[in-house]
């Protein structure tokens, strides 16, 4: 008898992933094939976009006080104490703007001055006192507290006109788009395919709709959008193709249906909401997550193959 080589399994491996591959494209819809197939263009994290503005804002807030003691050094006299209030100060306005809700991909397409003005005013003044208790009152080391506001609010209102004209770029050329498929072809997901779409600057770009209901509840077209299969096709579809978020349209009480389907889902690496539309239930504002300003209960990810939610 012939023994059997290593490389007659891997091309038999091989060749049997490649006859799955070939099933499994066969078992998309003409829909989903035409979505799935179209060119993608790469995106940018709005983590990392988030990320390096926060070291931006801490590195603005610093230069603006780094070269401001360098002048004031004559008048306030030792410059040390300027540079660790400006380090000071720095760290604490990104930390309080992080409080404030600014450090978002959204936020940044608008001109928080209020925000800004109210983040970088409360880290001055944390400043003033703590200088204070050690002893540093000088009336000169209180006018640079002021001049440093205010060369820090310019610095920063500048980096923001930079920054939204970048987003604007990025956004008409798709960099920005959340590549989104809804789970639910009823009436629950045509009013929440146009709550979406009512929001301008949203990013959410809606890719297609999948239900697993053959009967009448099942819209082919929902809200203008198509329908591209059902739910067992969704792990095809995202092999295929980049998809960052699913939105589950489905009412919170369908808690066993829901569970059915998260169960396949689990093994994406994508972000996975219930629609917050769909259901009567009111929770506590901090248990939501807006998505372009539509609710939604994040983090419906099933953790292993039996997991919960």
């Amino acid at each position: 008898m012939e023994p059997i080589s290593a490389h007659s399994i891997l091309d038999a491996v091989s060749t049997g992933d490649r006859k799955r591959l070939v099933e499994r494209r066969r078992g998309l819809s003409a829909a989903a094939l035409a979505v799935a197939n179209r060119e993608v263009r790469s995106a940018y994290s709005p983590i990392v976009i988030a990320g390096v503005m926060r070291l931006i804002d801490f590195g603005l807030i610093s230069l603006s006080g780094v070269a401001l003691s360098l002048y004031w050094t004559a008048a306030v006299g030792d410059s040390w104490h300027c540079l660790f209030l400006t380090f000071g100060i720095a760290a604490a306005a990104v930390v309080i703007f992080q409080f404030l809700e600014i450090y978002h991909v959204l936020q940044f397409r608008i001109l928080r001055l209020t925000r800004m003005t109210l983040g970088l005013f409360i880290a001055v003044l944390l400043a003033m006192g703590g200088s204070h208790f050690i002893g540093l009152h000088d009336a000169t080391l209180q006018s640079w507290f002021a001049a440093f506001f205010c060369t820090g609010i310019v610095a920063l209102i500048s980096e923001r006109l930079v920054l939204r004209a970048v987003l604007r770029k990025w956004g008409k050329e798709g960099r920005l788009d959340r590549r989104t498929i809804i789970v639910g072809a009823d009436e629950n997901g045509e009013r929440l395919i146009t709550a979406l779409r009512a929001q301008e600057g949203s990013n959410i770009d809606i890719l297609g709709v999948f239900d697993d209901r053959g009967d009448g509840r099942a819209q082919e077209i929902c809200a203008g959008v198509s329908k591209l299969g059902k739910v067992d096709d969704i792990l095809e579809f995202a092999y295929r193709t980049r998809v960052d978020l699913i939105l589950f349209a489905l009412p919170i009480s369908a808690e066993k249906r829901i569970l059915q389907m998260l169960r396949k889902l689990w093994v994406l690496p994508v972000d996975i909401h219930l629609s917050a539309h769909t259901s009567e239930l009111r929770f506590r504002p901090r248990y939501y997550s807006n998505l372009a300003q539509t609710p939604t209960l994040p983090g419906l990810k099933s953790q292993s193959p039996i997991g919960t939610w």
